[in-house]
This record gives C-alpha cells, structure tokens and sequence, in this order.
C-alpha cells in the first residue's frame, strides 16, 4: 500500500505499529505496518512495488509520515 492509501488506514485506527527492518546484505530497509486484524502491510510505491531505503533513518521517516510518533527498529542479521 502506498504512503496515501496507509495514512487512511492509520486514520481509521487500523494500523498499530510501524516496524522498520532489515532486507538485504547490501543495507536495504523496508517498512510494514501491523494491522489491527492482525498481518502486516508493506509500504510500496504506487506500481505495487516494495519501497527500499538505503538506511533506517530514511525508512523511519517514510513509516512517521503515515501518522506514526514512533516506529519499531529490527536490526537483525539478514
């Protein structure tokens, strides 16, 4: 879902969390969301495709930007 489409769903008390993580060897991050069903929503662009960031400071931004004060950091080995 894009930027747009979440920022209605962290209106309408969907979402409950934003975790940043890891995704690959060379420093990627990419974002989801955890909905309040339960699951989780990837940020993409609006081809569908997963949003990556060069860093997590970047990816943080981009998941503040939907609604969220604070966003989840996993810093795990991939």
């Amino acid at each position: 879902m894009t930027i747009d489409e979440l920022k209605v769903l962290f209106r309408e008390r969907q979402l409950v969390e934003a975790i940043v993580e890891p995704y690959s060897d060379e420093g990627q991050w990419i974002v989801e969301f955890r909905h309040v069903q339960g699951g989780f929503i990837l940020l993409t662009d609006s081809h569908g495709e997963e949003c990556y960031y060069g860093n997590h400071d970047l990816a943080s931004k981009s998941a503040m930007e939907v609604g969220f004060k604070h966003v989840k950091v996993d810093k795990f080995e991939v």
